[in-house]
């Protein structure tokens, strides 16, 4: 029997990995590579009183190795003096990392909402050929510890923790009891769930628009009691700009394809003009010129639960911009059904597959950088 209750989860952040490990019960957690050892992050002190740990690590280190043994001792009793932690449990993983040039296989998946059988069916598309999982926010609220765990779990079982993953905080993932965890348990640097990614070939921007409402909108015209629908609980506006300033300082790769992901998209964050949904154009545009800047070649985008491509010169765009955008979460009535998009990406272009749980093909595009 493992001593994880699923596979981890490697995730991609800057030019590191993030190692999301899981068990049953309370225990220490590290990683062995090649000999040496990787902890958690925690000043010195190892974590004992959880049942989970993140372990960040160079991508240099594990894609040279190909391969980390997950190492494991449960809590018994942890006291100031002569703790008492059970013995060493291991778990081997081998890992594939992504060292393609041509027709990369990337996997884009958002809006799962807890429908984790379907969604695992729609995410393997390319089978045993996938090359990187975009996992791209709306997961689902969080109001339980469990919630984060059956997420990870979701991951895991589709990757086997032998892949890299791309994981992207959604305006749902900042609803609920435990909201205020996500960092703990997903990629982020600091408190900030933005960041820079270099993957193989790829490199890019991971962004964050947080909620799709301004912090103190009623929403609907006064629904909920005529009470503000967040009451207080969010400040995503501040943390826009934060990100705006962010986002104006950096610089990405010149010999990598640059990809932008985002649940919202900036350059459309409604198809209705005017709505409740339609916020903040200043601040986005600021975003999109910062895009434009860096030469994104792609932007991956869901939240609205529909699949299409916004291409330059759309007007169904609030912003006008210079890049192609997925957008590919489709859903259906009971979550019955998703719809992700497979997307093959070479230097000079992408084919974009719109695919459903059963793999079937619903649209093709042929996109030129």
């Amino acid at each position: 029997m493992s001593c994880l209750s699923f596979p981890p989860s490697v995730f991609v952040i800057g030019r590191d990995y993030e190692i999301l490990l899981f068990a049953e019960q309370n225990g220490i957690f590290w990683l062995e590579i090649e000999g040496e050892r990787y902890y958690p992050d925690n000043a010195g002190t190892l974590a004992s009183e959880l049942p989970y740990a993140k372990v960040r690590l160079p991508q240099t280190v594990l894609n040279g190795a190909k391969n980390y043994r997950v190492c494991y001792r449960k809590t018994i009793e942890r006291k100031a003096y002569f703790s008492k932690i059970g013995e060493v449990e291991t778990e081997e993983y081998a890992f594939r990392p992504l060292t393609k040039t041509r027709d990369i296989h990337l996997y884009h998946i958002a809006d799962v909402h807890y429908a984790f059988a379907v969604g695992k069916k729609t995410a393997t598309f390319f089978g045993d050929d996938l090359d990187l999982l975009v996992v791209n926010g709306d997961i689902g609220e969080v109001e339980t510890e469990q919630n984060y765990k059956e997420v990870a779990r979701f991951v895991g079982e589709i990757t086997g923790g032998s892949l890299p993953v791309l994981f992207v905080r959604g305006n749902h993932d900042t609803r609920g009891h435990l909201a205020e965890k996500f960092t703990d348990y997903f990629p982020a640097e600091g408190k900030n769930t933005y960041f820079t990614f270099e993957v193989g070939p790829l490199c890019g921007v991971v962004l964050d628009c947080g909620e799709d409402k301004p912090d103190n909108h009623r929403e609907y015209g006064g629904g909920y009691g005529g009470a503000p629908v967040y009451n207080g609980t969010n400040a995503f506006e501040p943390y826009r700009r934060r990100e705006t300033a962010w986002l104006a300082n950096v610089r990405l790769p010149q010999d990598k394809i640059p990809l932008a992901v985002c649940h919202i998209c900036p350059v459309q964050t409604t198809r209705h003009p005017g709505d409740p949904f339609d916020i903040e154009r200043d601040v986005y545009t600021a975003w999109n010129a910062e895009l434009e800047r860096l030469g994104i070649r792609l932007m991956l985008c869901g939240h609205v639960h529909l699949a299409y491509l916004l291409m330059p010169g759309d007007p169904a765009s609030l912003l006008p911009h210079n890049y192609p955008v997925v957008v590919g979460s489709a859903t259906f009535k009971g979550q019955t059904d998703l719809v992700g998009a497979a997307i093959t990406i070479n230097p000079e272009g992408a084919t974009v597959l719109f695919t459903d749980a059963a793999h079937n093909v619903k649209e093709r595009f042929e996109l030129t950088f």
